[in-house]
């Protein structure tokens, strides 16, 4: 034991580093590389010559040095600085993505104070850019108009001076020479006119759906357009009370998209066709298509409430109209609180990246609390007058039912977790029911507190702010407004026989 570790002890025992020579050879080279880029001396053109004979290779690192040389004598060289991976942004060189990050995320902080953001190579005023993005232009009254709508109102002035006349049932202009065909009650599908039954098969596709123009919505439909019809109609019926409730409304005719069927309702929102981010098209018979962008270029945002309506099944037919109703909302909320900067970042993206990221920041842009965008469309879709009811008949059935539903579901949580509105996949039954909850509030709100002046002067602010204030004077009047239905919870439960 005592001799193997006197022999473990004896320096040439030890085995030398097989790169023990590699100090001395390096050394060697940094030398000739020294000299080589003291004899080019401050020539930009030979230290880049040099360079590039070691770049790519064992030498990159003095290829590095040689360029970084380059750069104490000609510091905007752009050879040299994109050797060195630099990045150029607003006539300035950074030496690394973080270095770059840091200050974009400091000059957009401090832009954005000035209410400024960055288009291209200029910033402009924050509310243009979203249009910009879009590929929007702003008309004569400054006003930003999307170039597809122009172009389409560019068009019916020509019709209009060809003689040509609007026909709703069908969103179409017909030519004089065609009168005869919309007399007959035919359709003009491609380049053919056919009759009714053909048409509504040329219009089961999404691709191809009837656009029916009612006075203050455009039904988009797969159903026949008998049903498409009948949804115009329910459509019309929301309106009142959506006006009632926030006080504005779209200044175009928000469009409604209604499908044929549970099959193409849950394709649709599955495959992108009218796509959403959440999944919560499985919660109920409607949803909003928050990802409908159509295929031009760039992409329009096409967003809007879906439902289905299957005429041809009795026992889901019967929910067409509520469906719908439900979908109208969504598109008229939709239109008077969009989210146009994330749909612009959506669409210069190409319609690309994480659905809980863009789902985040759309609803996050909202100026209208959730729990009141979705109590709206519950109120119009079970809470409103019976718009059906014959002359004479209770006018409140719809509400009746609604509330004998919520009844038969142990009633309404507290309004604070109505207000929260955790809507969740992992609780299906709880995040429906979690809708009426809100309409019933909203069915209060309109109906059943007549009389308390807090609230009605809450509301009234509400809608005040909606109008004309921002988002932050919005969200401080919504907050009051939730404050003071609190109070009323027990006469809010009281109201609906809870």
């Amino acid at each position: 034991m005592i001799v193997v570790l006197s022999l473990s002890l004896v320096p040439w025992a030890v085995p030398a580093p097989a790169n023990a020579a590699a100090p001395s050879l390096a050394l060697a080279q940094d030398a000739g590389l020294d000299g080589k880029i003291a004899a080019a001396g401050k020539d930009v053109a030979k230290l880049l010559e040099l360079a590039a004979s070691l770049a790519g290779g064992p030498m990159q690192g003095s290829a590095e040095r040689v360029y970084k040389r380059v750069i104490e004598i000609d510091a905007d060289n752009e050879v040299a600085r994109k050797a060195l991976r630099h990045q150029l942004y607003d006539g300035k060189w950074f030496e690394s993505f973080a270095e770059l990050s840091k200050f974009k995320r400091e000059e957009a902080a401090k832009m954005k104070a000035k209410g400024l953001a960055r288009w291209k190579d200029e910033w402009l005023p924050e509310g243009d850019v979203p249009f910009l993005q879009m590929g929007w232009e702003k008309d004569t009254l400054g006003a930003w108009t999307d170039p597809v709508e122009v172009a389409r109102a560019k068009q019916v002035e020509e019709w209009k001076a060809a003689g040509h006349q609007f026909r709703a049932d069908d969103n179409s202009w017909i030519a004089p020479e065609d009168f005869d065909k919309w007399r007959e009650l035919q359709w003009k599908c491609g380049d053919a006119w056919v009759d009714t039954a053909k048409a509504n098969e040329f219009h089961s596709k999404i691709e191809a759906a009837w656009e029916l123009t009612g006075d203050h919505f455009e039904i988009w439909a797969t159903c026949d357009w008998e049903v498409a019809n009948l949804a115009r109609w329910h459509a019309e019926k929301a309106r009142p009370d959506l006006l009632r409730l926030f006080g504005i409304e779209p200044k175009s005719k928000p469009h409604v998209f209604v499908v044929r069927n549970l099959d193409q309702y849950n394709k649709a929102a599955s495959d992108g066709t009218l796509g959403e981010s959440e999944g919560f098209s499985s919660l109920h018979g409607a949803y909003f298509a928050d990802e409908f962008l159509d295929g031009s270029k760039p992409q329009r945002y096409l967003g809007c409430g879906v439902s289905y309506w299957d005429s041809k099944d009795p026992k889901l037919a019967v929910w067409g109209p509520y469906w719908l109703r439900f979908a109208a909302a969504q598109s008229y909320i939709e239109a008077i609180d969009p989210s146009w900067t994330t749909v612009a970042e959506r669409i210069a993206a190409g319609n690309t990246g994480d659905p809980a990221s863009f789902a985040a920041s759309f609803w996050g842009e909202k100026k209208i609390p959730r729990w009141l965008r979705y109590g709206a469309a519950a109120y119009v879709e079970r809470f409103l007058k019976d718009p059906e009811a014959a002359e004479g008949a209770d006018p409140w059935t719809l509400r009746s039912f609604a509330f004998s539903e919520l009844k038969k579901a142990k009633g309404i949580r507290k309004l604070d977790d109505v207000f929260a509105f955790g809507l969740s996949l992992n609780d299906l039954p709880g995040s429906s029911r979690l809708y009426y909850e809100a309409g019933l509030v909203v069915s209060f709100l309109l109906d059943g507190a007549v009389g308390n002046k807090e609230i009605t002067a809450a509301h009234d602010a509400f809608k005040a702010a909606l109008k004309t204030g921002t988002k932050a004077d919005v969200a401080t009047a919504a907050v009051a407004l939730q404050k003071s239905l609190a109070k009323s919870e027990r006469e809010i439960k009281k109201y609906a026989g809870l």
